[in-house]
C-alpha cells in the first residue's frame, strides 16, 4: 500500500514538473511584443513614407484578444505618424476601428476594440504609416514609453518588447547633364618639354553648394605629364597629387557657380608624333546625396617634335635625302658613291656612315642626344644639306 503511494506522488510530480516546463514555454514563446518596421525610406524619391506594424504572432481564439492601447515614442524630428491602416492586419474586422493620438509630442498611440468576437491569425495587430522627415543618416529607432495595455481577459502576458528601427537609404540617380567636360576635343604640345593646357567646366546644373572631386588622369605619362592644377570659380579644398599623371581636385561649389579647372600638360617625349588621352570625371561626396554624375569627358594631347628641313640647291635629281625620326636614308640616283655625315651645330662630326659604293644608305641617329644638327648626304661630287632639330 505504502509502495502504490509512493509511486503514484512520483507519478504526480513529474507530471506537474512537466506542466510546468510547457507552461513556461508557452509563455516564453508567446510573450513577445514585436514592432516591425516594414519599409527602408529613399530619401531621393518622392514618396518619402515609412510603415511600422506591432505584431504578438499567432494569435489564437483560447487568447482573448478583444481590444489592444499600444503607445510608440518616436523622434519628432525625423518621422512624422499620418495614418493607421487594418488591410491584412487584425483590425481589419473590429467593430470599433483603431484610432491614431499624436496629441503627446513624441508619441503615437493606436488603440481599438471588438465587443463580441475575438481577434485571431497571424497577422500584425494593426499598421501604422507616416512621413520620413529625416535624411539618410538618421533613423528613428522608436521605444515603448508606456505598458501595452490590452482587455482583462487576454491570456497572454506581454513582457519582452522588441522593435525595429525606421531606416532610409539614398538611391542616387544618374544625370548625364552634371560632371565634367573639356573646352575642346585636343590639345597640341610642340617639342619636349614644351607646355599646353586643357581648360574643362564642372556642369552641376540645378545643385547647390555641393563638395565635389574632379579626377583627371593621363593614360601614358611616358608621352605626357601633369606640370599644375588651378580652379576657378569654386572654393578649393585641396589639390590631391596621386603621381604625375593623376590629380584630384576637391572643391565646394560657391552657390550655382559651374567651376573650371584648368590643366597645365608639359610633352615628355621626343617622338616625331605621339598622341595619348586625359580622362576627366566628376564625384559628388556626400553619402546622402541624390546625384551621381554621368558625364564624363576624354580629350586628345597631341605631342609633335617636327623636323625643321634646310636644304641646299643640290640637284634633286642626283640625290634624295630623308630624314625621319630616328634615322636618315640617302638615295643616288646615277651609280655614284654615297655616305651620310652628320655634324653639331658648331661643326664637329657626331656621325657618319663613310663612303658607300651602294645606291641607297642608312644612317640611325636613335643614340645622339637632344639638339640641333647638319645633315650632309654626298652623291659623288654632289651634297645635299639638312638641318634637323631632334
Amino acid at each position: 500500500m505504502i509502495e502504490r503511494s509512493m509511486t503514484f506522488t512520483l507519478k504526480s510530480l513529474v507530471m506537474c514538473m512537466l506542466a510546468a516546463v510547457l507552461a513556461a514555454s508557452s509563455l516564453t514563446a508567446q510573450d513577445t511584443l514585436t514592432i516591425r518596421s516594414y519599409r527602408v525610406v529613399d530619401v531621393c524619391s518622392s514618396e518619402r513614407r515609412w510603415l511600422i506594424a506591432p505584431t504578438l504572432g499567432i494569435v489564437r481564439s483560447q487568447d482573448s484578444l478583444m481590444s489592444f492601447d499600444i503607445t510608440i515614442g518616436y523622434d519628432t524630428a525625423v518621422t512624422r505618424p499620418t495614418d493607421v491602416l487594418t488591410e491584412g492586419t487584425l483590425s481589419a474586422n473590429l467593430d470599433y476601428k483603431p484610432t491614431l493620438n499624436t496629441v503627446v509630442p513624441g508619441e503615437m498611440r493606436i488603440a481599438g476594440f471588438n465587443i463580441v468576437r475575438p481577434m485571431i491569425g497571424d497577422k500584425p495587430i494593426v499598421a501604422i504609416s507616416g512621413d520620413f522627415k529625416g535624411s539618410c543618416s538618421d533613423l528613428d529607432s522608436l521605444s515603448i514609453p508606456w505598458p501595452v495595455t490590452f482587455n482583462e481577459e487576454f491570456k497572454r502576458t506581454i513582457s519582452v518588447y522588441t522593435i525595429e528601427p525606421i531606416l532610409a537609404v539614398a538611391n542616387a540617380k544618374t544625370r548625364t547633364n552634371v560632371g565634367v567636360f573639356a573646352l575642346g576635343d585636343s590639345v597640341v604640345i610642340r617639342g619636349k618639354d614644351s607646355l599646353g593646357s586643357v581648360s574643362s567646366l564642372v556642369s552641376l546644373i540645378d545643385l547647390s553648394s555641393v563638395q565635389a572631386s574632379a579626377t583627371y588622369t593621363i593614360q601614358d605619362t611616358n608621352v605626357a605629364v601633369i606640370e599644375s592644377v588651378s580652379l576657378t570659380d569654386a572654393n578649393l579644398i585641396e589639390i590631391e597629387r596621386i603621381n604625375r599623371g593623376k590629380v584630384i581636385v576637391h572643391f565646394s561649389q560657391q552657390g550655382i557657380t559651374r567651376p573650371r579647372v584648368l590643366i597645365n600638360l608639359r610633352s615628355v617625349t621626343a617622338a616625331e608624333n605621339i598622341r595619348t588621352k586625359i580622362d576627366m570625371e566628376l564625384k559628388i561626396n556626400d553619402s546622402c546625396g541624390c546625384v551621381k554624375p554621368g558625364l564624363v569627358d576624354t580629350i586628345d594631347v597631341i605631342c609633335e617634335n617636327p623636323m625643321v628641313y634646310v636644304s641646299s640647291s643640290a640637284d634633286e635629281d642626283t640625290a634624295d635625302l630623308l630624314v625621319a625620326d630616328q634615322s636618315i636614308r640617302c638615295q643616288c640616283y646615277h651609280g655614284q658613291t654615297n655616305a651620310i655625315n652628320v655634324y653639331s651645330i658648331d661643326g664637329m662630326l657626331v656621325a657618319t656612315t663613310g663612303i658607300r659604293p651602294e645606291s641607297e644608305t642608312f644612317l640611325s641617329i636613335d643614340g645622339l642626344p637632344h639638339g640641333a644638327y647638319i645633315i650632309v648626304g654626298h652623291c659623288g661630287s654632289k651634297k645635299s644639306v639638312t638641318l634637323k632639330m631632334k
